[in-house]
């Protein structure tokens, strides 16, 4: 149930930190770049509490210690994009950054994936 929790927060924020982040990025809602990034933390956070999910699971250390490394990458880098590659290509930066916002969002729907079919398989193991 928490992981169920956790990947349906993690999808509302990163839906909402997209939107946010592609009207900043065709110059609308400038002001909101706090918001975007109290979005972006929690999409972190989201992330990291599901790959310590990841840690209880058969086979899940890997792509658990991969969510922390990965979540920590978006957190740096999101923190810092302003300062990197600053002037016309610049875009590039942005473009990065919306692709890593986006694989953690592919992360975390995988651990969570991982996660349900492990336990279906253990229930169904246990029943037979």
């Amino acid at each position: 149930m928490a992981v169920r929790i956790t990947l349906m927060v993690l999808r509302v924020v990163v839906l909402l930190a997209l939107i946010l982040g592609l009207l900043m990025w065709f110059g609308v809602g400038g002001a909101l770049v706090p918001v975007h990034m109290l979005l972006g933390i929690l999409v972190v956070l989201s992330l990291w509490v599901l790959g310590g999910f990841a840690f209880t699971i058969k086979g899940g250390v890997g792509i658990g210690i991969g969510a922390i490394v990965l979540g920590l990458i978006v957190l740096l880098f999101g923190l810092n994009q302003r300062t990197i590659l600053v002037g016309d290509l610049h875009w590039l930066i942005q473009v990065i950054h919306l692709l890593l916002g986006l694989s953690a969002a592919g992360m975390g729907e995988a651990i969570a994936g991982r996660y349900k079919r492990l336990n279906v398989a253990t229930q169904s193991a246990q029943q037979q």
